[in-house]
């Protein structure tokens, strides 16, 4: 009906991406960039379609040219920044996030790029808090800089931790990665049952996630000294993914654990095959051969 609608060209191309069809996007794109060569929407959606093919030199001339099309538009500018974070290019980086943020100092995403920059240049914690609370305050809706904030505290503040994990996952409530982080820290700061509940709910929206599977298999067996469960949880993980070997060995100890040595040795030989210097499972068969000798 409207064969000629740049805008129509880009809204396809849009829903493409999201559905991961990228070689249709891309001739949406086309397509839409014939009919209006200077909408700085499409050279956007096309840097995003370019990084998802992991081509960074495409990338940088896409959204230099979206910047030229608009030297007021501060959109290039921060995903300019934040493509050279990813290359560790870090003044570049920070030089392009203090231009964006020269046009116009709201810009939550700006904020948190900033952050990451102290993070990654120089390790700043401080000044990469300031940062990712301006974001954060910014808007409210924005998680990258919450979980940020609460990987800092979690690392240099344990007593703040836990109050700000809790208030992140109820500020995120269909985050699942909000209610990952609290339940991660939850079980190794004395609160594995609440961790477990927390695993539970995140299984109820994705039941073969084999990381919270492990998880569960790990909180049982170290923290609550349930074995039966343990095992139960590492063969659920091993089901999702046969190649994990992290949940291999963990079997392997829980069976050790329960005497039985035969399984456990097995388990531990299969895991040096697939990498021989796994050195837990190298001190466990150790351990075993040393205990058949006494």
């Amino acid at each position: 009906m409207d064969s000629t609608n740049a805008r129509l060209y880009l809204s396809r191309a849009k829903a493409y991406f999201a559905n991961e069809q990228i070689g249709q996007a891309m001739v949406d794109i086309n397509s839409s960039l014939q009919f209006d060569p200077n909408n700085i929407d499409t050279y956007l959606l096309l840097a995003d379609v370019y990084y998802a093919l992991g081509d960074e030199a495409n990338i940088a001339s896409t959204l230099n040219r979206a910047a030229e099309i608009d030297p007021m538009d501060a959109r290039p500018l921060v995903k300019l920044a934040e493509l050279n974070l990813l290359q560790q290019n870090f003044n570049l980086a920070m030089g392009y996030v203090d231009k964006a943020l020269g046009l116009s100092t709201y810009n939550p995403r700006a904020y948190f790029v900033k952050g990451m920059c102290f993070m990654a240049a120089k390790q700043d914690t401080a000044n990469a808090m300031k940062n990712f609370q301006i974001a954060s305050e910014q808007d409210g809706t924005f998680y990258d800089p919450v979980e940020q904030i609460s990987r800092i505290y979690a690392a240099q503040q344990p007593p703040y931790a836990m109050d700000y994990l809790r208030k992140a996952q109820q500020q995120f409530p269909d985050m699942p990665t909000a209610r990952y982080e609290l339940a991660l820290y939850l079980q190794s700061h004395g609160e594995p049952e609440e961790a477990l509940l927390h695993y539970d709910t995140l299984l109820m929206q994705r039941p073969d996630n084999y990381i919270v599977l492990f998880n569960k298999g790990y909180v049982n067996y170290v923290y609550l000294e349930d074995n039966e469960a343990a095992l139960d949880y590492f063969n659920q993980t091993l089901a999702v993914k046969p190649d994990y070997l992290d949940a291999k060995y963990n079997k392997g100890r829980v069976l050790e654990q329960m005497g039985d040595y035969s399984q456990a040795m097995d388990i531990y030989k299969d895991v040096l095959r697939t990498q021989p210097n796994y050195q837990l499972a190298i001190d466990a068969i150790n351990r075993i051969q040393n205990q058949e000798t006494e």
